[in-house]
């Protein structure tokens, strides 16, 4: 997005019951880096935590792109702008469903997609009053072992329990990549810092990024930019790298959900609705190692 013409006024939000409200803000915060602006965060008054069963639940179930006195652009290749007037998104049911409900049927946060690219680190900063997380690339922290970039784009903030942050050794905890082995068969990728062998070629799993900066350690108190990406940093050979097909995240079993801000916390109160844990997710890969499929603009 150009964020000079960001506004509420650019958004129509209409809710189950066919309300319609215009937003009250619209902010780039916290996907303010150069390279992820691609996500506004809107704030507004957008219903209720009843779950989507029970009759009184008022919840978004479409988000419109409208035209307004600066409509929103956005920014295309050679530093091309469009318009974004007639862009939209549905939703289906609320997040506060059932907690307790099995993974296939929880409503939370889910992946819109998923890409994978050379590492670069073109695009990773921010103006100077944003870069209190900063430097958080996987250069930054895993120096030459950061040979190639997959970035999950997350439909909301994903949190461990919608409170702490994700720490950059927890992929383990929460993802593993499919991919396409020899014959056709499907290798599970499900351990950091351990070589693959892939059809010829090698796949390790170095960590996660674009989350805080490196620490010696990490723990609660570990601060995170809390934006709607999430990288997978990949050491090994482009001939593997091509037979990544998927990412999962299977959120039951040995793998935990991830969470919306506004989840329960490490102690939630009883008598309170929380938003519930994400599904499980089998997200495909957007093969980019020959073209980025990324832009750069700068005002001319």
């Amino acid at each position: 997005m150009l964020p000079s013409t960001l506004d509420p006024t650019d958004f129509r939000v209409t809710l189950s019951d066919g309300s319609v409200v215009t937003p009250e803000l619209a902010a780039l915060q916290p996907n303010f880096e150069y390279n992820e602006r691609a996500v506004p965060v809107l704030f507004g008054k957008f219903g209720n935590r009843l779950p989507a069963s029970d009759p009184a639940s008022v919840y978004v179930v479409r988000t419109e792109v409208v035209a307004d006195d600066t409509p929103l652009k956005l920014v295309g290749p050679g530093g091309r702008t469009v318009s974004a007037v007639g862009m939209s998104a549905t939703a289906s049911t609320s997040p506060y469903g059932d907690p307790d409900a099995p993974a296939s049927e929880r409503t939370g946060p889910r992946l819109a997609a998923a890409k994978l690219t050379r590492m670069s680190t073109r695009g990773e900063n921010a103006p100077a009053a944003f870069r209190t997380n900063l430097p958080n690339d996987g250069v930054a922290l895993y120096g030459d072992a950061a040979k190639f970039r997959l970035r999950i784009f997350t439909t909301g903030g994903f949190s461990p329990d919608g409170v702490l942050g994700v720490k950059p050794t927890e992929f383990e905890r929460y993802f593993r990549l499919r991919v396409r082995g020899r014959n056709g068969r499907t290798v599970f990728i499900t351990k950091a810092n351990r070589d693959y062998r892939i059809a010829g070629g090698r796949l390790r799993v170095v960590g996660l990024a674009d989350l805080g900066r490196k620490q010696d350690s990490y723990d609660d108190c570990y601060s995170e930019d809390r934006d709607n990406q999430i990288d997978i940093v990949l050491d090994g050979d482009a001939r593997a790298m091509r037979r990544i097909t998927h990412v999962d995240i299977p959120g039951s079993g040995r793998y935990d959900p991830l969470y919306n801000p506004g989840g329960p916390g490490n102690d939630p109160t009883p008598g309170v609705r929380y938003t519930v844990g994400s599904p499980a997710i089998s997200q495909p890969v957007i093969q980019a190692l020959r073209d980025p499929m990324t832009v750069t603009y700068r005002a001319r």
